[in-house]
Order: C-alpha cells, then sequence, then structure tokens
C-alpha cells in the first residue's frame, strides 16, 4: 500500500488526483493551537477549457504553475487538520485564460471542505 492510500483513507478523501508526498504531515503552532498540517498536490490534464469550453487539443491548454489553498478539514484525533492543496493552474491558449484544477473535496473558491460543511464544523 503506498502512502497516498492510507492518507486518503485516514481523511476520507476518494479523488485520486490528489497526491501525497512522503513526509507530508506536520505538526505546528497555528493561531495558538497545536495543529496539523497535510500537503498535497492536486493535477489533472484538463478536458476542456473552464473558461471558452474549448476542447483540450494539441496542447491547447498548459499547466502553468500552482496555487497553494489552506483547506480545513475534520479534526483528526484532538487537533485541528488543515490541507496545504496545491491546485495545478491551467492556461488556455484559445482564450489566453486561466483557470484553476477543482476537487470534489473543496467547492470552488472556499477554504471549507465539504466533508466540514456537511458534519457542522
Amino acid at each position: 500500500m503506498s502512502i497516498n492510500h492510507d492518507i486518503r483513507n485516514l481523511l476520507d478523501i476518494q479523488d485520486s488526483n490528489i497526491h501525497f508526498a512522503t513526509n507530508c504531515v506536520n505538526q505546528k503552532l497555528y493561531k495558538g493551537r497545536m495543529s496539523k498540517f497535510i500537503s498535497a498536490k492536486l493535477t489533472y490534464t484538463p478536458r476542456n477549457c473552464k473558461v471558452c469550453g474549448m476542447a483540450n487539443k494539441d496542447f491547447s491548454i498548459i499547466k502553468n504553475g500552482t496555487q497553494e489553498s489552506r483547506i480545513s478539514l475534520p479534526m483528526v484525533g484532538v487537533h485541528r487538520t488543515f490541507l496545504l492543496l496545491k491546485k495545478q493552474r491551467f492556461f488556455c491558449k484559445s482564450c489566453s485564460s486561466t483557470f484553476v484544477a477543482e476537487s470534489k473535496v473543496v467547492d470552488r473558491l472556499c477554504c471549507i471542505s465539504n466533508q466540514s460543511k456537511s458534519l457542522g464544523f
């Protein structure tokens, strides 16, 4: 079993586009309380542009850096838990716009996981 599988199981994340590296869990003080921070990267190859809808043919959509988000997750153990998610940014050559990779773990432009919302945190 890989570390990706174990952490996905622990956090109940089903998105296979989220990848965890070894030593990705750290504990540190955040706003005066001990918290767990889990680093991950969200990346995939998009089928079409989120802005203009143009299909990704002949590399018309390219990867364009990352954008990191701190996402609140339900507590793991006795500590607050955050996912430091580096979301892949994309550039569409057709409409010259950029967009960010999306996941069902968190809504677009939101920093609270959908799992935390459903549990009422």
